[in-house]
C-alpha cells in the first residue's frame, strides 16, 4: 500500500446504504410512538430531527460509530434523551436515515449524468458528476468513514449499500452511448470505479493534512476524471491528459514513531522463546481489540485479559495502546509495502505479456491486501478522525503514492504525481476484499487504459 488499503465488511459503493426514514424514501420527520397518537410532525420537529441528525454526523466523526452514545448526541443537538427517542430508535436508527440521505444524493447526482461519449461533452459531463460525489463526500464525510463499522452492526445497512451499487452502476451503464469495453467487463469497471472515488477522497484529505497545497480538490476531481474517462474511452491527449501542477510535492518522511516501530519489528528475532511467545500473544490479542472495538475503544486492559497476561508484561513491550496500533499497522503495512514495490513497471508496459505480469501481480497484492486490511482499517480509522494522526500517518501513504508515481513515470503524459494517488484509491478498493477472476480483470484494464494509457 500505502495504508487504507483497506476496508472492513464489505465494501461500500460510496460508503452509503440506500435506506432512509422507516417506512419510505422521503425526509419527512415522524414522532415516534408511544410518544403522540399521529406521528407526523410540522416544521418545528422536522428541525429538530435535522438538527439530531447533524449532531450525530459531527459525533460519529469525532468519536467514531463504535464510540458514539446517545448521550453525546443529545447533548450536542440540545436536546434531552427523551427528545431523542422520539425521532430515533438509536444511533444504529440514526446513521440508517444520514445513510439514506447520503445514498438520495448520490443517486440524484447519478440521475442528473448526462450521456457519456468519447468527447469533451462526455468528459464534462464525467468532471461535473465527479465533483458532486467529491462535495457529498466533503458534507458527509463521518458518515463515509464509519459506514463499514456501521455495516458490520446493522444489516439494514449493509444490504441497503449493495441495492444503491446494484442501480447505481445500472444508471451509469444506461448513459454510456459507446466504451471500449467488452460487456463482461463493463460493470465490473464501472463498479471499481465507483468505489475507488471515495478512497481517492478518503488519501486525499490524509496526505493533505500533510501536504496542504500539493493536493487540492479541483485537481483530484479533474485527475478522477481523465483516469475514468481513459477507462471507459480510451487515451485521447486533447481531451483526457491534464498538465501536472507547476511543482512537484515534496516527499514526506516517517515520523520517529513509526521508524521506531519499523526497527522494532526488524529485532524481535533477538527475543528468548518465552519472550517471543508473550509478544506474541499480545500482539494478537491487541489485533482482535483494535480490530473489534476500533483505535478509540480498544484499551491496554482489553489486550491484556485476552493475552492472558499482566499489564506489567504489556509495558515490558510497549509505552502505552498507541504504541501498540503503531507497531501493528508498521507490521502491516511492511508486508504491504513489500508487495507494492513490486509492481512489474516495465513488464504492465510491454503488451500480451506485460498484462499478464500485472494480473499475476494483483492476485498478488490482493491476497495480502485483504489479509493485512482490518488492522490497516484501524489505522485509517484513526488517521480520519484525529487530526495530529492524520498528519502523523499521511508520510505511509505518501511512500505509496510516490513508488505508483514511479510506475506511472514511463507513460509520458497528464499529472502523474495527483493520478498516482488516485492509482493508490483504486488499489486500496481493489485489495479490500478477495477478488473473482473477472475483477482481476477489471482492476487491471483500469490500470492499462485507465492509467497507462495502453
Amino acid at each position: 500500500m500505502a495504508p487504507r488499503l483497506t476496508s472492513s465488511a464489505s465494501e461500500p459503493p460510496a460508503a452509503a446504504a440506500d435506506v432512509g426514514a422507516p417506512g419510505g424514501d422521503d425526509d419527512s420527520a415522524v414522532r415516534r410512538a408511544p410518544f403522540a397518537a399521529n406521528p407526523q410532525v410540522g416544521a418545528r420537529g422536522q428541525r429538530t430531527q435535522q438538527r439530531i441528525l447533524e449532531a450525530a454526523l459531527q459525533v460519529f466523526g469525532e468519536e467514531g460509530f463504535y464510540g458514539c452514545s446517545i448521550d453525546r448526541i443529545a447533548e450536542r443537538a440540545g436536546c434531552s434523551r427523551a427528545s431523542f427517542y422520539q425521532y430515533f430508535s438509536g444511533k444504529e436508527d440514526v446513521f440508517q436515515h444520514l445513510s439514506g440521505q447520503v445514498a438520495r444524493q448520490l443517486s440524484a447526482s447519478s440521475e442528473a449524468l448526462d450521456l457519456l461519449r468519447p468527447d469533451q461533452a462526455g468528459w464534462d459531463a464525467i468532471q461535473a458528476w465527479v465533483a458532486r460525489h467529491a462535495e457529498i463526500y466533503r458534507r458527509y464525510e463521518p458518515a463515509f468513514r464509519q459506514y463499514p463499522a456501521a455495516a458490520q452492526s446493522d444489516e439494514v445497512v449493509a444490504t441497503g449499500s449493495i441495492r444503491w451499487q446494484q442501480r447505481n452502476v445500472a444508471r451509469i451503464h444506461s448513459r454510456l452511448v459507446t466504451t471500449t469495453l467488452p460487456p463482461r467487463q463493463l460493470d465490473p469497471v464501472i463498479t471499481l470505479l465507483l468505489e475507488s472515488m471515495t478512497r481517492a477522497d478518503d488519501m486525499a484529505g490524509i496526505v493533505r493534512s500533510a501536504h496542504p497545497e500539493a493536493f487540492p480538490e479541483e485537481r483530484v476531481v479533474v485527475a478522477v476524471t481523465d483516469v475514468i474517462h481513459r477507462s471507459l474511452f480510451g487515451l485521447d491527449r486533447d481531451i483526457n491528459v491534464h498538465p501536472p501542477a507547476p511543482q512537484r510535492p515534496a516527499a514526506l518522511h516517517f515520523d520517529p514513531v513509526i521508524r521506531e516501530a519499523f526497527r522494532r519489528g526488524e529485532s524481535v528475532d533477538e527475543l528468548s522463546r518465552a519472550s517471543r511467545q508473550t509478544l506474541d500473544a499480545l500482539m494478537a490479542s491487541g489485533r482482535d481489540a483494535f480490530v473489534r472495538l476500533g483505535y478509540h475503544q480498544a484499551r491496554v486492559d482489553d489486550v491484556v485479559e485476552a493475552a492472558g497476561v499482566s499489564h506489567g508484561a504489556f509495558y515490558r513491550y510497549f509505552t502505552n495502546k498507541d504504541h501498540m496500533a503503531r507497531m501493528l499497522t508498521a507490521n502491516a503495512m511492511q508486508t504491504v509495502f513489500v508487495v507494492l514495490s513490486e509492481i512489474p513497471t516495465e513488464a504492465a508496459h510491454q503488451g500480451p505479456d506485460g498484462r499478464a505480469a500485472l494480473r499475476r501481480w494483483l492476485r498478488r497484492y490482493n491476497a495480502t491486501q485483504a489479509n493485512e486490511a482490518a488492522i490497516l482499517q484501524v489505522w485509517v480509522d484513526a488517521a480520519l478522525q484525529d487530526a495530529a494522526t492524520r498528519s502523523s500517518n499521511a508520510p505511509a501513504l505518501d511512500w505509496g503514492r510516490r513508488q505508483l508515481a514511479a510506475f506511472l513515470e514511463p507513460r509520458g503524459f497528464g499529472d502523474v504525481d495527483t493520478e498516482a494517488l488516485v492509482l493508490l484509491g483504486v488499489l486500496s478498493s481493489f485489495g479490500a476484499r478477495p477478488r473473482t477472476p473477472v475483477e482481476v480483470d477489471a482492476a487491471a484494464h483500469v490500470i492499462q487504459q485507465g492509467f497507462l494509457g495502453l
